[in-house]
């Protein structure tokens, strides 16, 4: 019986001390860089900027542009490390996963979505993007 208390005293200091390294995504406004590759497709698409607003009413999802039929689920922070999954409904059928990797000023990371349009194959595109924050949300 002591070691089964020993085990699960451990267990819960590690989570508390693991928890402690999470850290919420900095709030700010946030210059957000999309590249987007479709395989398949020879003219490369071009680069997509847009300025994000990261504040208490964007919790919950990570700081990317997207469009408004998309809703985020499994959003997670664990260190510097954030990552989701999505899906968006609509006449173009999306769903797919991202992960960032972001410090106080900057982020990199990757989303793979896999897309159905109609009368068409299922596609894969690859989203990378680059963040940075450029000041407070007005």
């Amino acid at each position: 019986m002591k070691h089964v208390l020993n085990y699960a005293i451990s267990i819960i200091t590690l989570l508390i001390a693991f928890s402690a390294h999470a850290q919420p995504f900095p709030k700010g406004k946030w210059e957000v860089t999309t590249q987007t590759i479709m395989p398949h497709i020879m003219t490369p698409m071009p680069i997509h900027k847009d300025v994000i607003c990261v504040n208490d009413k964007t919790k919950g999802k990570p700081p990317i542009a997207v469009h408004e039929s998309c809703k985020f689920f499994d959003y997670k922070i664990i260190g510097n490390d954030a990552s989701w999954q999505m899906k968006c409904k609509g006449e173009l059928k999306m769903n797919g996963a991202g992960r960032i990797i972001f410090n106080s000023d900057n982020y990199k990371g990757s989303a793979i979505i896999k897309m159905k349009m109609p009368d068409s194959e299922p596609m894969e595109i690859d989203h990378t993007y680059t963040g940075r924050r450029i000041g407070d949300c007005k």
